[in-house]
């Protein structure tokens, strides 16, 4: 039988440099401009929740994945089997988007699309990561209905230079990498990126003698071109790689979580390798009016097989996802001569997912599927905003979208073959409604009501023609937020607030169906809830304490599956509750102390809904910056807590388990040339 595995952790490096100069910043930039709106607004505007991670923070504070990231940010978490690539989960929303063949959080680098959030791997070279939580479907569609990540790379400088830097830290973590910026002309700059990550993993094979069972070592390429041209148009081209060779003895058995053993007979294999294309030119067509033409393609190959001993069968497959996409959109500001402001686009993609997978316990049973789903997504979209007071502005948005979908399938189970092909398609319409004041430039609230999507998919490791032939039904939700920020005077204080409420229908749910496969069924409702409250002050010169904290009521209204009557249960990976605390320190330019806690409730464990218990991360950070050096010390988790990241099924009546990343230290060394 499958083990209940299609166990998508696709730990993708998609690196670079970032610069060894880099000075404290809060997490949540207010002044940086969210690419991900198209609107050209900073976050402290953003009709929407939303917080910037800055590139610099990434690096001081040793945050290699999005899972570092997502502990650090109210309703954000996730759900990891893959040692740091996880899957993140927004507002409750995104803890199987791994394992079907639709998503709910998007995620986008450069602009590219790409399929599921957990390909986004280790953190390297990144300005700013853009977390927008909500239903992003008018500007970008199906598979953001809870949210999306955006990572912006660096852009090139127009000065001869670059950055050279080392990592060292805990558990074999190497890092080395090297940042150049080139000039070509005035107009004309490129920045190449190379480097190799590696770790040892987390864990100990006792029957091995090994404690690199979970490791991974992994090359990686940025290719980066900016021109300015003439009238202020701009034009970004970026080519990314990385070719990862790792380990895959994360599942742990009872008795052995707690030490972080493992008493499997190999290591299994975890590799990918992958090719991001970017492209994005924008040009002013007069004062107020700018046309964006942007483009992408995105290839990830992954190979993934578990130990044999884990299940007692060779388990696992390999991946190839394609995707393609192009956008067109101009957009108009208002101005002192009109009140209104208007965005209209066109939007076209291709999807090419070949998902195979194999369980095969020698002499005794063998299951192999093989599916193949292409998918094309069309949309226009619109926007008009209408200036009707000094400080007010009200928005109408509208999405007019058709995905399609179409499938080739086969099974041969113990050598009873079966082949289909089906296809799958929907017409949407997709709302938005937003109200913005304000009342003057230290403050500024919003209300909107939109509709989000997720697009009808298919079982693609089902193991019989019945459940594979029949599409599961699109997910819609209906969704009201209500947002508050205010600045105090010099920047000296601030705080945010976000009170939201989604409708869930048809909510598409992970199962485990016949022969053990995972499967995705429609729940009947559900309904998401909570709040997002955060806040700055800077009681003296160089000091800067921060707060934050999230609620989210994320339960099934009316689900039913079999004898279990699933209503008025939590969704799992998400906490009920989180708080945190942050302290930034600069007593002189050249030094900089860190300290943040952060206390994250309990949650059920994907996928087995396994209730684990809340635990309290503290983590702190020390920086030195002089005469183009940089040296830093970090450590992550210093309490040593333990908290699961997934747990399965081991078909024998006991659980696999994966153990969250320990007590780890770090030292870091960068050179600004």
């Amino acid at each position: 039988m499958r083990a209940c595995l299609s166990l998508l952790a696709t730990p993708l490096l998609l690196p670079l440099c970032a610069a060894g100069s880099a000075r404290a910043q809060e997490a949540s930039l207010p002044g940086v401009v969210v690419s991900a709106t198209k609107q050209g607004a900073t976050v402290f505007e953003t009709p929407a929740s939303a917080d910037v991670v800055d590139g610099s923070a990434v690096e001081r504070e040793g945050l290699q994945h999005l899972s570092d990231v997502a502990q650090q940010l109210p309703n954000v978490y996730f759900s990891d089997f893959s040692g740091g690539p996880a899957t993140i989960v927004i507002r409750g929303l995104g803890n199987s988007d791994e394992e079907s063949d639709a998503t709910s959080v998007g995620a986008q680098i450069d602009g590219v699309p790409l399929p599921m959030a957990n390909i986004v791997g280790n953190l390297f070279d990144i300005d700013h990561i853009e977390v927008l939580r909500g239903p992003q479907s008018l500007l970008h569609g199906q598979g953001n209905m809870a949210g999306l990540i955006a990572l912006r790379s660096r852009d090139p400088g127009f000065t001869l230079g670059g950055t050279a830097q080392v990592d060292a830290g805990s558990h074999g973590r190497r890092r080395a990498g090297i940042g150049l910026d080139v000039p070509l002309s005035a107009s004309t700059a490129v920045r190449l990126t190379l480097g190799r990550d590696q770790s040892d993993g987390y864990v100990d094979n006792t029957t091995l003698g090994r404690g690199d069972t979970t490791g991974w070592g992994a090359n990686f390429a940025r290719l980066k071109l900016l021109h300015k041209g003439d009238g202020g148009s701009e034009l970004r081209l970026g080519l990314h790689h990385l070719d990862r060779n790792g380990r895959n003895d994360f599942f742990l058995r009872p008795g052995h979580v707690d030490a972080r053993e493992s008493v499997e007979g190999d290591a299994g294999q975890n590799s990918i390798e992958y090719t991001v294309l970017s492209a994005e030119y924008t040009r002013p067509l007069d004062a107020h009016t700018r046309l964006t033409l942007a483009a992408g393609a995105s290839r990830a190959q992954w190979s993934y097989w578990t130990p044999t001993t884990l299940f007692g069968a060779t388990n696992g497959y390999d991946l190839d996802m394609k995707g393609y996409h192009a956008e067109a959109r101009i957009q108009r500001q208002a101005s002192a001569a009109s009140p209104f402001d208007w965005m209209a686009g066109f939007h076209v993609a291709r999807t090419d997912l070949n998902r195979p997978y194999l369980y095969d316990y020698v002499p005794y049973f063998r299951s192999a599927t093989a599916s193949q789903v292409d998918g094309t997504a069309v949309a226009a979209f619109g926007e008009a905003g209408w200036h009707f007071a000094p400080r007010w502005r009200l928005a109408a948005g509208l999405r007019l979208a058709h995905d399609r979908r179409a499938l080739a399938w086969s099974s041969d189970q113990n050598g009873a073959v079966q082949s289909l092909e089906r296809k799958a398609g929907n017409t949407v319409w997709l709302p938005q409604l937003t109200l913005e004041y304000r009342p003057d430039e230290r403050q500024f609230a919003w209300a909107r009501v939109s509709r989000g999507y997720k697009a009808a998919g298919f079982n693609v490791y089902a193991t019989q023609s019945v459940a594979a032939g029949d599409p599961y039904d699109p997910e819609y939700a209906s969704h009201a937020e209500l947002g508050w920020r205010i600045q105090g005077p010099q920047e000296g204080w601030s705080a945010s607030a976000v009170a939201f409420h989604t409708r869930l229908r048809d909510q598409q749910v992970v199962v485990q169906g016949l022969g053990g496969a995972t499967l995705t069924d429609n729940a009947g409702r559900s309904h998401v809830q909570g709040l997002e409250l955060s806040g700055t002050l800077r009681p003296a010169r160089g000091l800067t304490l921060g707060a934050q904290a999230g609620y989210v009521k994320a339960v099934y209204d009316e689900y039913l599956r079999g004898s279990t009557d699933y209503a008025g249960q939590q969704f799992s990976a998400t906490p009920r509750g989180s708080v945190g605390a942050t302290l930034n320190w600069r007593p002189a330019q050249d030094w900089e102390l860190g300290l943040s806690v952060r206390r994250i409730g309990k949650t059920y464990v994907q996928t087995n809904r396994q209730l684990d218990g809340a635990y309290t991360l503290v983590d702190a950070h020390l920086s030195w910056y002089g005469r183009g050096w940089t040296l830093g010390v970090y450590g992550k988790n210093l309490g040593d807590a333990s908290y699961l990241t997934r747990a399965i099924s081991d078909g024998a009546g006991g659980v696999l388990s994966i153990p969250g990343a320990p007590r780890t230290f770090g030292v870091r060394v960068a050179y600004d040339f």
